[in-house]
């Protein structure tokens, strides 16, 4: 499978309203593990207020946040994994991974990010290896999308 090719069925597969609710999975995920975290630092009350719940209100309707944080990650990988990149995108790939990685994936207690295998599944996921290894690392679940696309047509 060509380069051109992959990011055909990426196109295909990720679209607005696919990147719009994986946005929003993963936010959701990200303020269940800060109220896990803080309700066992005995601090449930801090994200209480009335602030925090405009802000995330945001998240269901912004397509851009300024800033650099996990949203600005995902918006960057599934940028790239759509549309294709230039030098500079490539030397932010490092650091936009990292994001994504010690958000998600890195307990409190251990320096290195520990990644459930399913995660490479789910549309962030496969932006992420697609934009970092390449079509070759994707490449499995790429012709599966593919097929799943020929079929709904």
């Amino acid at each position: 499978m060509s380069e051109d090719e992959a990011r055909l069925i990426m196109q295909a597969s990720l679209t607005d309203e696919v990147m719009r609710a994986e946005r929003l999975r993963v936010v959701r995920a990200v303020h269940r593990q800060a109220v896990a975290l803080l309700t066992a630092l005995g601090l449930p009350d801090l994200l209480q207020d009335g602030r925090l719940s405009e802000q995330l209100a945001r998240y269901e309707t912004a397509h851009h946040i300024p800033g650099d944080h996990l949203w600005q990650a995902m918006q960057f990988f599934f940028r790239v994994a759509r549309e294709g990149g230039d030098a500079r995108d490539q030397t932010l790939i490092p650091h936009y991974a990292s994001i994504v990685r010690q958000t998600l994936f890195a307990p409190a207690y251990r320096r290195e990010p520990q990644i459930p295998d399913g995660f490479w599944e789910t549309p962030l996921g496969l932006a992420v290896r697609f934009v970092e290894q390449g079509v070759t690392a994707c490449e499995d679940t790429l012709q599966k999308l593919a097929r799943e696309g020929e079929s709904s047509s």
